[in-house]
């Protein structure tokens, strides 16, 4: 064979092997990136749609506490929230969203109060004071770190360290 061709062929299959290659790195890292933006993204969508649910149940619970509700439309909101959360979140997180509304419910259902009958049982419970969000807030918690913790996986796969990896 040809010295020139053989010189040819190397050079183009070489220019080939690197083009792929090239390619084939890019693409993996798009997809890496696109991936954790994703991930990010969505646990950004999570904490605004628990965010909401938070403000509308503790505002419910606190109008419930000196009023009855007069209809099922009191609790309208939360059950909407609650909805859009089984489309996304995790069955704890849903459990919990659901005790709250039930919670909710039965505050309403519940003899009008005082805000002094309020100070004098937050006293009573000084040290074990209930709060009615907690263990929603709590699962909510645990789901946007598990996350995170996938979003960083997935940057540190990418990169191919997890001591590299950003936190987000």
């Amino acid at each position: 064979m040809d010295s020139a061709i053989l010189s040819a062929t190397s050079g183009l299959l070489g220019s080939l092997v690197g083009g792929l290659s090239t390619f084939a790195a890019s693409w993996f890292t798009t997809r890496s990136q696109y991936r954790a933006q994703t991930l990010v993204q969505q646990a950004v969508g999570r904490e605004a749609l628990y965010a909401e649910f938070v403000a509308e149940a503790a505002g419910r619970l606190a109008d419930a506490w000196s009023h009855e509700a007069v209809g099922p439309e009191v609790v309208a909101g939360l059950w909407s929230t609650v909805a859009r959360m089984r489309l996304t979140s995790s069955r704890a997180v849903v459990n919990e969203a659901e005790a709250v509304v039930r919670n909710v419910i039965e505050a309403y259902a519940a003899p009008n109060r005082t805000f002094n009958d309020l100070r004098q049982r937050a006293q009573a419970q000084a040290r074990e004071f209930h709060d009615p969000l907690r263990e929603f807030s709590e699962a909510c918690r645990a789901e946007l770190l598990a996350v995170r913790d996938s979003s960083v996986a997935s940057t540190a796969k990418r990169s191919g360290s997890g001591r590299n990896a950003p936190v987000i």
